[in-house]
Order: structure tokens, then sequence, then C-alpha cells
């Protein structure tokens, strides 16, 4: 049975956590709720591709207004697939949707952070048009 894709929903909340600890940012449960409501507002959106019950990979969305271009920049925050399921176009249906999202919002432009550890998934967005333009710098401010 192939995935739909829906938004993501307060129950999903235990397979998400255990999602963004796949993705390398373990999240507890309780952390992870409040989130649901930050990503509420019209520019933020939470994907979920759902096979019967279970919660298969996640991308979380949201879009905004720059001084430079012409259109809000949409933004790819984080995107995970199970990593049992990995490969078998969960994320490919994730990412159109995401698309999707940002093209029904008038995005002049998707970017997205992808770490530079994650070597496999730098071919993943550049197979599907997307283009490496900018080097992206990070000052922590503050220490969990």
């Amino acid at each position: 049975m192939k995935p739909h894709i829906t938004e993501a929903k307060p129950e999903d909340v235990p397979q998400l956590s255990m999602l963004l600890e796949q993705l390398g940012y373990p999240t507890s449960e309780s952390e992870t709720l409040p989130k649901l409501d930050l990503y509420s507002p019209p520019d933020y959106k939470i994907l979920v591709a759902r096979s019967d019950t279970n919660v298969l990979g996640f991308i979380a969305l949201n879009y905004y207004q720059t001084f430079h271009l012409p259109g809000p920049v949409g933004r790819i925050t984080s995107f995970c697939v199970d990593e049992r399921v990995r490969g078998t176009g969960i994320g490919n249906q994730l990412l159109a949707a995401a698309e999707e999202y940002f093209l029904a919002n008038l995005c002049y432009k998707i970017e997205v952070t992808s770490n530079i550890r994650r070597t496999a998934t730098h071919p993943y967005y550049l197979k599907r048009g997307y283009s490496e333009t900018s080097k992206h710098f990070v000052k922590i401010l503050a220490k969990k």
C-alpha cells in the first residue's frame, strides 16, 4: 500500500520523536508535542507519510519573506524517512508534497540545509533539481 501524505497530528508525536532521534536529534515526546503547535500557523507545516497508523517519515516546512527576493522563500527545516523504509519512494512523496505546498504559497524558491556529514543526502537533492549555491554558517548561542 502506498503511504498517503497528511498533516502531523498530536498522536504522531511518539513516531516523530523516534524519527528525530534517527535524524540525530534526540527529542522527547514532551519536547516534540509543543512544536506541533509552533508549526501550526499558515506559514508553517509538518507533513507525514502515513501507512495505516504508522508514520513512515516527515518533512517540516515554513516560508518567509526576504528583503532581497521577489517572493517568499520556502524552507525545509527537517526531513526524515524511517531508516527501515528508506529508498522506497516515501522521501520523494514528501518532497513533492512540500514543493506543492510552497508553490501554492507563491514561494520564489525552496532552500534546504543538509549537514556536511550527510554525504548520501546531498546527491538526493541534486538529482531532484536542487543546487548547491551557498555556504551555511552557524554560531550556537545557547547550550542545552
